[in-house]
Parts: C-alpha cells; structure tokens; sequence
C-alpha cells in the first residue's frame, strides 16, 4: 500500500475554522515566495503520493459497527470541518488573496481524504466525492500509522483493511486490528494543532508546543486524556467500542469536545453545545482584591486563574476568538457607575476591554486576524496553564456609600465583526455571536 505523508508545507488546522494560509496583506502574493511555495507543494502533491479515490472508508459504513461512537463524531466539529459556514469563507478569501495557493495549506486539515486521493484541488469541492465531505472522519484517523512532521498536519497515513487505535486487542469481522501507539500520544493530535507559517515562521497555532512545554506536557497528561471523555472531571467512560465488542471500563468519547458552544447551538446540537460550556466553565476561576483610598479610588485587582486547561487558554485559532473581563461596580441603589468589557447594542465587546488573546501582524505592521497575513507575532496575552494574569482598575467613586462589584470572565467563538464580514462578503447571515461566562467573582466594598 502506498503511504502518503503530508509535509510541513502540506495544510492549516481544523480546529476552529478559521483563516489560513499565507500572504502579503497588501500585495497578495509576493512572487517569489509564491512561486517557491507552488513548486513545494506541486512536489509533495505529486501522483505518486496520492492514493485512489475510495481508499478510504466513508464513515457512515462504520457505523453499522461503531453506532455509539458515530453518533458522537457525527455531532462533532471534526465532522463539520469542511462544509462549515464559519470556515469556508475565509478559507476562499485565503485563496482568493493567494491566487489559489492557500488551497493546498488549509484545504487538507478541513478535508484530509480529498486531499490524500486528488480531489482537492480545486478549493471549492467541486471533485469531492461524499467521503470527502465528512471533514476529519473515522478513516482517516485510524489509518494513521505515524507523524513525520510535528507541524501543519505531518500526519502518515496507509488507508487499508487495517484499523489502528490505542488498544489493538479487538475482533472485527470486517477489518482486521491493529495497535497504534501514535495514538495514544499527544503528538498524534498535535501535529495539527501545531502550525507554523511556512513562509515567516509565525506560530500560528501553537496548542501542542505550549503543551508540551507546560505541567500537562511534562506529566504526559494527554489531549486524549481530556478531549475525549464526556466532560470534564470525567476520567472514565465504560462501554463497548462496537455492538458486539467487549465491554471497557473506559472508551474514548469521540465528540472531541473543546469550547466551541457557539457553533454546537447554531447546528442544533444542544446537548455538544452545553458540554462546550461545562469545559469553558471549568478552565478558569476569578479572584479578586480591593482596597479603597481616602479620596474615593477603587483599587480593584482582578487575578485570572487557568486552573483547568492543560494549554494556555484561550488556544487554537485564538486570533478570532475573544476572552476579556467584563467589570461593573453599582452603587447601593442599583445604579451601574462604573462599566467595562460589556456589549454594546450591535453585539460587539467593548473594544477598550481588557482581553484575552493573541493577534498577528500583517507586512504593514497592522494586527489582524488572518493567519495567512501573518509576518509576526502583534499582541499575545493569554493565560498560560496553571498560571494567571492580573489586571488592575483604578475607579473613581462618585460618594460616600456602600457598592457591588461583579467580575465576569468572558468568552467567544468569534468576534462579531468576523461575522458581519462574512455577511458582508457572502450576503449569508450567520447566528449573532454568543458569550459563555467562564469565570465569576463580586465583592462589596465601601467609602
């Protein structure tokens, strides 16, 4: 069987549907670089590496077996990793920037099989066949036999009647079993969620290297250990991988829940969508201290915590996602005299909030949020694991009396702004942007 690996220059991550790629946000495309860019990937395109269309399994045929766990799969965000109406857009405005050559560094992490058996390109899925279709899907992960590159999807795969997982010691009338030990490590899932810019070297994403450099990494806590139980606290899920299979004490809960709410309640999945949540809820904890002065100035401390995430927080495609304190202080009759990180009435977060996050700089030296513009790295607070970050407000109180200060650590899929682009650009409307409470903390104080 052929073996097809997919290089450093080969794809973006799937994530969180985002932006993806590389590009001069002004010019496009840079000439030189593009060319040296077409030809590497043309050379690790070629046909030789390339498997035949239906090598892989569809994953509706594993499900005949594996019902429990299609069901989860199906209601997760590797299911709808390509046809995504979150992702598509910026991925064609990538493509669009590039002159096509973006098709080949994000397409293959939203659409694995499309691009092991040569129907992608082109960047619209015009070739696809209905496997393709299905984004991130069982064959494709349990066919993979190693990773050459611990970046931009290096994964090895060797579709065949073999099916490889962490375990290795199940019967299958249909396929014959294999044991993995690539899957039972963290790389197996970081060598997506670890990319690297292929022409500046910018860490767009860099979930797998935090990790392995934090406690998490160093006690070989795995994603696997986290993202694939049923929420979190839950280390134990007993059951049976097939119907006829044996009975565990633990299974690997494929719904590979992270913190997309949002997304998960626009597709209808409630249930996903309340489990995203339990994760945000328990990455974070807010504490705060206070002191005020003589002249009536608040001195408000706010610690953020990461108490619960095994990377920093947020992470991903965290160049479209937001995190910031929402503040308000209320005098003894209700009334809010201080106000901080709230929405205004077209739904967009204060912008002079304090946030959480991290965006780039494109070759004009303007942040932004697309990763194919990024030559460096422009604003990065984020929370690192079993860390915290401090903020202080200094609050001028208009009299004497007692208040109540409420603390709110907040998060989001997207920016609203990203969404109103997108309708701008497409003319599809897109649910309004939702915020999920991570973290609470009030305390009173008086002058």
């Amino acid at each position: 069987m052929k073996r097809f690996v997919l290089s450093v220059m080969a794809a973006l991550p799937f994530m969180l549907f985002a932006g993806c790629g590389w590009s001069n946000a002004s010019s496009h495309t840079a000439p030189a670089e593009a060319e040296k860019v077409a030809e590497a990937v043309a050379e690790k395109s070629g046909k030789d590496q390339i498997f035949e269309p239906g090598s892989f399994e569809n994953p509706q045929v594993c499900a005949g077996c594996h019902s429990d766990i299609y069901e989860q799969w199906a209601h997760s965000m590797h299911a709808n990793a390509w046809e995504n109406k979150w992702y598509q857009p910026d991925y064609m405005m990538a493509n669009e920037e590039t002159d096509g050559l973006t098709e080949m560094l994000c397409g293959p992490c939203h659409a694995p099989i499309a691009a092991r058996t040569g129907l992608l390109p082109p960047a619209d899925g015009s070739k696809f066949d209905a496997t393709s279709r299905r984004g991130i899907s069982c064959d494709f992960c349990h066919t993979v036999t190693g990773v050459a590159e611990m970046a931009n999807m290096g994964h090895i795969s060797e579709p065949g009647n073999t099916k490889r997982g962490p375990r290795g010691d199940g019967e299958s009338l249909y396929h014959e079993v294999a044991f993995s030990e690539i899957h039972t490590k963290a790389d197996f899932c970081g060598s997506c969620h670890m990319v690297i810019h292929p022409i500046t070297g910018v860490h767009i994403i860099d979930t797998w290297e935090d990790w392995k450099n934090n406690e998490y990494g160093k006690q070989n806590i795995t994603c696997q250990n986290c993202h694939m139980t049923p929420t979190p606290g839950v280390g134990q899920n007993p059951g049976r991988s097939a119907g006829m299979g044996a009975q565990r004490d633990n299974i690997a809960f494929h719904t590979f829940t992270g913190g997309s709410s949002y997304i998960q309640d626009a597709l209808g999945n409630e249930k996903q969508a309340e489990m995203a949540r339990e994760f945000l809820r328990a990455a974070a904890e807010v504490k705060l201290s206070e002191k005020v002065a003589d002249d009536g100035t608040l001195e408000l401390t706010v610690d953020v915590h990461n108490v619960g995430a095994g990377h920093k927080i947020p992470t991903g495609t965290t160049y479209i996602r937001k995190l910031w304190l929402q503040v308000e202080v209320m005098d003894g009759n209700g009334k809010v005299v201080y106000s901080s990180g709230h929405i205004d009435d077209k739904n967009n977060v204060d912008p002079d909030a304090v946030f959480f996050r991290l965006l780039f700089l494109d070759a004009e030296g303007n942040l932004t949020g697309k990763s194919w513009r990024a030559h460096a790295i422009g604003y990065d607070r984020r929370i690192p694991a079993k860390g915290k970050d401090s903020e202080t407000y200094s609050i001028k109180l208009p009299g004497k009396g007692e208040y109540t200060v409420n603390t709110r650590l907040m998060y989001r899929s997207f920016t609203q702004a990203t969404l109103d682009e997108i309708h701008e650009r497409t003319g599809d409307s897109l649910p309004p942007v939702t915020s999920v409470e991570m973290a609470a903390a009030q305390t009173r104080v008086k002058f």
